[in-house]
Protein backbone atom coordinates (compact mmCIF):
# COMPACT_ATOMS: atom_id res chain seq x y z
CA UNK A 1 0.00 0.00 0.00
CA UNK A 2 3.13 2.39 0.34
CA UNK A 3 3.86 3.17 -2.83
CA UNK A 4 0.16 4.81 -3.60
CA UNK A 5 -1.59 7.58 -2.59
CA UNK A 6 -4.11 6.84 -0.03
CA UNK A 7 -6.66 9.23 1.20
CA UNK A 8 -8.96 8.44 4.54
CA UNK A 9 -12.44 9.99 4.90
CA UNK A 10 -13.54 9.66 8.66
CA UNK A 11 -17.36 10.35 9.58
CA UNK A 12 -17.74 11.04 13.49
CA UNK A 13 -20.11 9.82 15.55
CA UNK A 14 -21.23 9.88 18.83
CA UNK A 15 -18.89 7.09 20.25
CA UNK A 16 -17.58 5.96 17.41
CA UNK A 17 -15.93 6.43 13.43
CA UNK A 18 -17.04 5.35 10.22
CA UNK A 19 -13.79 5.30 8.16
CA UNK A 20 -12.87 4.22 4.48
CA UNK A 21 -9.53 4.36 2.67
CA UNK A 22 -9.74 5.46 -0.67
CA UNK A 23 -7.09 4.41 -3.52
CA UNK A 24 -6.95 7.63 -5.54
CA UNK A 25 -4.77 5.76 -8.97
CA UNK A 26 -7.12 3.12 -9.19
CA UNK A 27 -10.66 4.76 -8.32
CA UNK A 28 -11.08 2.27 -5.42
CA UNK A 29 -12.12 2.18 -1.74
CA UNK A 30 -9.54 -0.18 -0.63
CA UNK A 31 -11.19 -0.57 3.44
CA UNK A 32 -14.61 0.39 4.99
CA UNK A 33 -14.35 -0.22 9.03
CA UNK A 34 -16.67 1.10 12.10
CA UNK A 35 -14.55 1.91 15.07
CA UNK A 36 -16.08 2.16 18.95
CA UNK A 37 -14.53 4.86 20.68
CA UNK A 38 -16.89 4.95 23.54
CA UNK A 39 -16.08 8.57 24.54
CA UNK A 40 -17.13 11.45 21.53
CA UNK A 41 -14.47 11.62 19.12
CA UNK A 42 -14.70 15.33 18.84
CA UNK A 43 -14.56 16.17 22.90
CA UNK A 44 -12.40 13.39 23.29
CA UNK A 45 -9.45 13.57 20.27
CA UNK A 46 -6.68 11.66 22.32
CA UNK A 47 -9.56 8.23 21.74
CA UNK A 48 -10.25 9.57 18.69
CA UNK A 49 -6.54 9.28 17.63
CA UNK A 50 -5.78 6.24 19.88
CA UNK A 51 -8.55 4.20 18.03
CA UNK A 52 -7.61 5.53 14.19
CA UNK A 53 -4.05 4.89 15.14
CA UNK A 54 -5.16 1.23 16.05
CA UNK A 55 -7.44 0.21 13.54
CA UNK A 56 -4.05 1.03 10.66
CA UNK A 57 -1.67 -0.73 12.50
CA UNK A 58 -4.00 -3.84 12.60
CA UNK A 59 -4.50 -2.74 8.94
CA UNK A 60 -1.20 -2.42 8.11
CA UNK A 61 -1.67 1.25 6.74
CA UNK A 62 1.76 2.70 6.38
CA UNK A 63 0.84 6.50 5.51
CA UNK A 64 -2.11 8.41 4.31
CA UNK A 65 -1.37 11.28 1.95
CA UNK A 66 -4.25 13.35 3.80
CA UNK A 67 -7.44 12.92 6.23
CA UNK A 68 -10.76 14.23 5.91
CA UNK A 69 -13.57 14.64 8.65
CA UNK A 70 -17.63 15.41 8.26
CA UNK A 71 -19.88 15.28 10.82
CA UNK A 72 -23.80 14.15 10.42
CA UNK A 73 -26.58 15.84 10.37
CA UNK A 74 -28.11 15.52 13.45
CA UNK A 75 -24.66 17.24 15.10
CA UNK A 76 -25.01 19.61 12.74
CA UNK A 77 -27.18 23.11 11.97
CA UNK A 78 -28.36 22.64 8.81
CA UNK A 79 -31.37 24.34 7.60
CA UNK A 80 -33.07 25.90 4.42
CA UNK A 81 -33.35 29.90 4.98
CA UNK A 82 -34.44 32.66 3.63
CA UNK A 83 -32.45 35.95 3.28
CA UNK A 84 -34.75 39.11 2.75
CA UNK A 85 -33.37 41.83 0.18
CA UNK A 86 -32.40 44.05 2.56
CA UNK A 87 -29.99 41.16 4.39
CA UNK A 88 -28.77 40.24 0.71
CA UNK A 89 -25.72 42.05 0.67
CA UNK A 90 -24.58 41.46 4.02
CA UNK A 91 -25.31 37.47 3.78
CA UNK A 92 -22.52 35.99 5.89
CA UNK A 93 -23.07 38.71 8.66
CA UNK A 94 -26.91 37.92 8.49
CA UNK A 95 -26.50 34.35 8.53
CA UNK A 96 -23.66 34.52 11.35
CA UNK A 97 -26.54 36.46 13.17
CA UNK A 98 -29.25 34.17 12.85
CA UNK A 99 -27.43 30.96 13.99
CA UNK A 100 -26.89 33.07 17.51
CA UNK A 101 -30.21 33.86 17.16
CA UNK A 102 -31.53 30.09 16.84
CA UNK A 103 -28.91 29.10 19.39
CA UNK A 104 -28.59 31.13 21.94
CA UNK A 105 -24.51 31.07 21.42
CA UNK A 106 -22.30 33.97 20.86
CA UNK A 107 -21.43 35.29 17.44
CA UNK A 108 -18.29 32.90 16.56
CA UNK A 109 -19.87 29.86 18.63
CA UNK A 110 -20.25 27.96 15.08
CA UNK A 111 -18.42 27.97 12.24
CA UNK A 112 -20.94 28.81 9.29
CA UNK A 113 -21.48 28.09 5.52
CA UNK A 114 -24.05 28.01 2.72
CA UNK A 115 -25.48 26.94 -0.54
CA UNK A 116 -27.59 29.36 -2.27
CA UNK A 117 -30.00 27.64 -3.94
CA UNK A 118 -32.22 30.21 -5.40
CA UNK A 119 -33.10 34.25 -5.56
CA UNK A 120 -31.01 37.57 -5.84
CA UNK A 121 -30.07 40.72 -4.08
CA UNK A 122 -33.61 42.27 -5.35
CA UNK A 123 -35.94 39.53 -4.33
CA UNK A 124 -34.06 37.49 -1.51
CA UNK A 125 -32.37 34.35 -1.56
CA UNK A 126 -32.92 30.83 -0.57
CA UNK A 127 -29.73 29.60 1.06
CA UNK A 128 -28.76 26.37 3.06
CA UNK A 129 -27.14 27.26 6.05
CA UNK A 130 -24.82 24.59 7.64
CA UNK A 131 -22.94 25.51 11.22
CA UNK A 132 -20.56 23.23 13.21
CA UNK A 133 -19.50 24.67 16.67
CA UNK A 134 -16.45 26.13 16.55
CA UNK A 135 -14.74 24.36 19.51
CA UNK A 136 -15.53 20.79 17.61
CA UNK A 137 -13.20 22.30 14.97
CA UNK A 138 -10.32 23.65 16.97
CA UNK A 139 -10.03 20.32 18.95
CA UNK A 140 -9.76 18.11 15.56
CA UNK A 141 -7.33 20.46 13.91
CA UNK A 142 -5.03 21.32 17.12
CA UNK A 143 -5.72 18.15 19.72
CA UNK A 144 -4.20 15.38 16.97
CA UNK A 145 -0.17 14.79 18.28
CA UNK A 146 -0.01 12.77 15.05
CA UNK A 147 -0.07 15.86 12.79
CA UNK A 148 -0.04 13.01 9.63
CA UNK A 149 -3.05 12.50 10.89
CA UNK A 150 -4.94 15.64 11.67
CA UNK A 151 -7.57 16.44 9.28
CA UNK A 152 -7.01 18.61 6.41
CA UNK A 153 -10.57 18.90 5.61
CA UNK A 154 -14.05 19.09 7.17
CA UNK A 155 -17.45 19.08 6.38
CA UNK A 156 -21.14 17.91 6.74
CA UNK A 157 -22.08 14.43 5.64
CA UNK A 158 -24.66 15.67 3.57
CA UNK A 159 -22.22 17.61 1.28
CA UNK A 160 -19.84 14.41 1.57
CA UNK A 161 -22.82 12.63 0.44
CA UNK A 162 -23.27 15.29 -2.47
CA UNK A 163 -19.41 14.60 -3.08
CA UNK A 164 -19.57 10.79 -3.62
CA UNK A 165 -22.74 10.90 -5.91
CA UNK A 166 -21.33 13.43 -7.99
CA UNK A 167 -17.62 11.35 -8.07
CA UNK A 168 -19.32 7.80 -8.63
CA UNK A 169 -21.98 7.88 -10.18
CA UNK A 170 -23.36 9.21 -13.67
CA UNK A 171 -25.79 11.73 -12.54
CA UNK A 172 -27.56 13.10 -15.56
CA UNK A 173 -31.27 13.81 -13.32
CA UNK A 174 -32.55 14.57 -9.75
CA UNK A 175 -31.61 12.15 -7.22
CA UNK A 176 -32.92 11.26 -4.14
CA UNK A 177 -30.49 9.95 -1.31
CA UNK A 178 -31.65 8.32 2.15
CA UNK A 179 -29.08 7.89 4.96
CA UNK A 180 -30.85 6.06 7.71
CA UNK A 181 -28.81 6.12 10.73
CA UNK A 182 -29.98 5.46 14.36
CA UNK A 183 -29.60 8.81 15.06
CA UNK A 184 -31.58 9.79 13.08
CA UNK A 185 -32.50 9.77 9.29
CA UNK A 186 -31.17 12.52 6.52
CA UNK A 187 -32.63 13.42 3.26
CA UNK A 188 -31.07 15.17 -0.04
CA UNK A 189 -32.19 15.67 -3.24
CA UNK A 190 -29.43 16.70 -5.66
CA UNK A 191 -28.85 17.13 -9.29
CA UNK A 192 -24.73 17.77 -10.40
CA UNK A 193 -23.26 19.81 -8.25
CA UNK A 194 -26.12 21.39 -6.67
CA UNK A 195 -28.31 20.47 -3.73
CA UNK A 196 -32.16 20.81 -4.64
CA UNK A 197 -33.47 19.99 -0.85
CA UNK A 198 -32.86 18.70 2.23
CA UNK A 199 -35.76 16.66 4.81
CA UNK A 200 -35.16 15.15 8.46
CA UNK A 201 -36.88 12.03 10.03
CA UNK A 202 -36.23 12.26 14.08
CA UNK A 203 -35.54 8.61 15.92
CA UNK A 204 -35.84 9.72 19.20
CA UNK A 205 -40.19 8.44 19.01
CA UNK A 206 -38.36 4.92 18.48
CA UNK A 207 -37.05 4.74 21.95
CA UNK A 208 -38.97 1.46 23.36
CA UNK A 209 -40.31 0.41 20.51
CA UNK A 210 -39.89 -3.16 19.24
CA UNK A 211 -37.78 -3.41 15.90
CA UNK A 212 -40.49 -4.16 13.66
CA UNK A 213 -42.64 -1.12 14.98
CA UNK A 214 -39.68 1.03 15.00
CA UNK A 215 -38.78 0.80 11.32
CA UNK A 216 -42.88 0.41 10.39
CA UNK A 217 -42.68 4.07 12.05
CA UNK A 218 -39.79 5.04 10.05
CA UNK A 219 -41.25 4.17 6.76
CA UNK A 220 -43.65 6.10 7.51
CA UNK A 221 -42.23 9.18 8.70
CA UNK A 222 -39.72 8.94 5.22
CA UNK A 223 -42.61 8.97 3.08
CA UNK A 224 -44.13 11.59 4.57
CA UNK A 225 -41.37 13.86 4.00
CA UNK A 226 -40.80 12.55 0.75
CA UNK A 227 -44.45 14.09 0.12
CA UNK A 228 -43.99 17.18 2.16
CA UNK A 229 -40.58 17.87 -0.33
CA UNK A 230 -42.84 17.46 -3.09
CA UNK A 231 -45.54 19.84 -1.79
CA UNK A 232 -43.28 22.75 -1.22
CA UNK A 233 -40.92 22.21 -4.29
CA UNK A 234 -42.79 21.25 -7.45
CA UNK A 235 -39.34 20.05 -8.99
CA UNK A 236 -38.81 17.64 -6.33
CA UNK A 237 -40.27 14.79 -8.29
CA UNK A 238 -38.08 11.30 -8.48
CA UNK A 239 -38.43 7.93 -8.11
CA UNK A 240 -34.97 7.12 -7.67
CA UNK A 241 -33.77 6.48 -4.16
CA UNK A 242 -30.38 5.48 -3.05
CA UNK A 243 -30.25 3.77 0.31
CA UNK A 244 -27.30 3.74 2.43
CA UNK A 245 -26.71 3.98 6.63
CA UNK A 246 -27.19 2.19 9.54
CA UNK A 247 -29.98 0.58 8.82
CA UNK A 248 -29.48 -0.10 5.28
CA UNK A 249 -28.17 -2.96 6.34
CA UNK A 250 -30.98 -4.64 7.65
CA UNK A 251 -33.07 -6.06 5.43
CA UNK A 252 -35.85 -5.46 7.62
CA UNK A 253 -36.15 -1.75 7.19
CA UNK A 254 -34.94 -2.15 3.41
CA UNK A 255 -38.48 -4.49 2.72
CA UNK A 256 -40.37 -1.93 4.97
CA UNK A 257 -39.37 1.12 2.93
CA UNK A 258 -39.92 -0.81 -0.20
CA UNK A 259 -43.54 -1.54 0.78
CA UNK A 260 -44.26 1.88 1.69
CA UNK A 261 -42.56 3.50 -1.33
CA UNK A 262 -43.81 1.00 -4.49
CA UNK A 263 -43.87 3.79 -6.83
CA UNK A 264 -39.76 4.13 -6.39
CA UNK A 265 -36.63 2.65 -7.46
CA UNK A 266 -34.96 1.71 -4.36
CA UNK A 267 -31.12 1.01 -4.73
CA UNK A 268 -28.75 -0.02 -2.08
CA UNK A 269 -25.51 2.33 -2.18
CA UNK A 270 -23.11 -1.05 -2.31
CA UNK A 271 -21.99 -0.08 -6.12
CA UNK A 272 -21.21 2.63 -7.96
CA UNK A 273 -20.34 3.41 -12.05
CA UNK A 274 -17.63 4.72 -11.38
CA UNK A 275 -15.82 3.70 -8.45
CA UNK A 276 -14.66 0.43 -7.43
CA UNK A 277 -15.17 -1.43 -3.92
CA UNK A 278 -14.09 -4.01 -1.98
CA UNK A 279 -14.26 -7.81 -2.18
CA UNK A 280 -13.24 -9.02 0.43
CA UNK A 281 -15.83 -9.42 3.15
CA UNK A 282 -13.60 -8.04 6.20
CA UNK A 283 -13.09 -4.78 4.30
CA UNK A 284 -16.97 -4.33 2.65
CA UNK A 285 -18.56 -4.96 5.42
CA UNK A 286 -19.67 -1.50 6.29
CA UNK A 287 -19.51 -0.02 2.80
CA UNK A 288 -23.54 1.27 3.30
CA UNK A 289 -22.40 2.38 6.78
CA UNK A 290 -19.63 4.22 5.36
CA UNK A 291 -20.60 6.17 2.53
CA UNK A 292 -20.61 9.41 3.91
CA UNK A 293 -16.87 8.58 5.42
CA UNK A 294 -15.92 7.61 1.75
CA UNK A 295 -17.66 11.01 0.16
CA UNK A 296 -15.07 12.53 2.89
CA UNK A 297 -11.89 10.81 1.51
CA UNK A 298 -13.33 11.93 -2.23
CA UNK A 299 -13.36 15.34 -1.26
CA UNK A 300 -9.84 15.58 0.10
CA UNK A 301 -8.28 13.44 -2.16
CA UNK A 302 -10.06 16.44 -4.96
CA UNK A 303 -8.22 19.14 -3.10
CA UNK A 304 -4.87 18.07 -2.46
Amino acid sequence: MSDTKLYLGIEVGDASLKVALVDSVERRVLKTAVLETETSPLADVYAFETVLQGWMEYSQIEKVEAVSVCIPAFRSIIRQVFVPPEAAKTLDDYLQWYVSLITNADVGAYVVDYQIMGGDDNLGYTVMLIAVRQEWIDNLRKGFRNKALAPKAMDVDVLSMMNLMDFAENMNELECVVKADFAGVTMIWLTKDNLQALRCVSTLSLVNKTREEAYQILADGIAEQIEVARSENAAIVTNHIHLCGEMASDLMFVENLRNKLPECQLALMDSFSNLRLPVEAEDSVAVLNCTAAIGAALNVMEGV
